[in-house]
């Protein structure tokens, strides 16, 4: 777990930090990730399933006018990356909250929007609302697809646990 969550900070820092070009060392803590994983099938799933959940969040939040990067048609591949690497800390150093979708929501609230904000601050992601609207937007959104990724990590690892 530890691994996990150094492995996740390290990409969000350096794909905020220095986009495209840090996206090898992510692909790269992915894939030992993935090696060290005990349910390869179902972690590719979960991962493939957020990923592209969050593509189409950050994509539609973009076409809203919440989020604004400017020079790419929908969002950056970076964030893409990014995407998929909080993906990989659900079932693991995010396993915590597997219990309680209460705490889900709460999490899913304050956290998230505090990363986008944090980032935003880093990077060349601006937002097209006041900080105030995008919190809660962000919030809001997250607080739901919080409990719908681990909804998905219950399903996808429930079929492993059958089969043991």
């Amino acid at each position: 777990m530890l691994i996990n969550i150094i492995g996740f900070n390290a990409s969000w820092f350096g794909l905020i930090l220095l986009g495209q070009i840090f996206i090898p060392f992510t692909l790269f803590w992915l894939g030992l990730h993935l090696h060290r994983s005990q349910f390869i099938a179902a972690e590719i799933k979960l991962i493939v399933s957020i990923t592209l959940i969050g593509i189409v969040v950050d994509t539609s939040l973009k076409l809203a006018g919440v989020l604004i990067f400017p020079n790419v048609f929908l969002i950056p591949l970076w964030l893409i990356t990014l995407w998929s690497a909080f993906a990989a800390t659900v079932a693991h150093s995010l396993q915590f909250l597997g219990r309680s979708k209460v705490l889900q929501l709460i999490i899913g609230f304050i956290f998230p929007p505090l990363s986008y904000i944090g980032g935003a601050s880093l990077s060349s992601v601006e937002f097209g609302y006041n900080l105030t609207i995008t919190y809660i937007i962000l919030g809001s959104v997250w607080a739901l697809l919080m409990v719908l990724f681990f909804v998905l990590k219950n399903v996808f690892y429930a079929k492993v646990n059958c089969h043991e």
